[in-house]
């Protein structure tokens, strides 16, 4: 049962991230720009689509990763934020 949308998105935007991001890097960001505490197991099933996104956690990413909501969402091909 997939439990996410996302997570692959969250995935090929730390990739795309100039520089390109590791989860550990990921992980630093959340903490200390968004105060949203994650291991290293939480995000990779987010990425992996084992485990949910909550509303929160997405708008995070978004900003962190400089990408839209829409996009890790799969409601754009664009993932400029608007």
């Amino acid at each position: 049962m997939n439990r996410n949308v996302s997570g692959h998105r969250i995935q090929a935007a730390r990739a795309m991230h100039e520089p390109k991001l590791t989860q550990d890097d990921l992980i630093a960001l959340m903490h200390t720009r968004e105060e949203i505490v994650l291991s290293k197991n939480i995000l990779s099933r987010i990425e992996n689509n084992e485990r949910y996104v909550t509303d929160i956690e997405l708008k995070a990413f978004a900003r962190v990763l400089h990408v839209s909501t829409a996009w890790l969402l799969g409601e754009t091909n664009d993932p400029t934020p608007k």
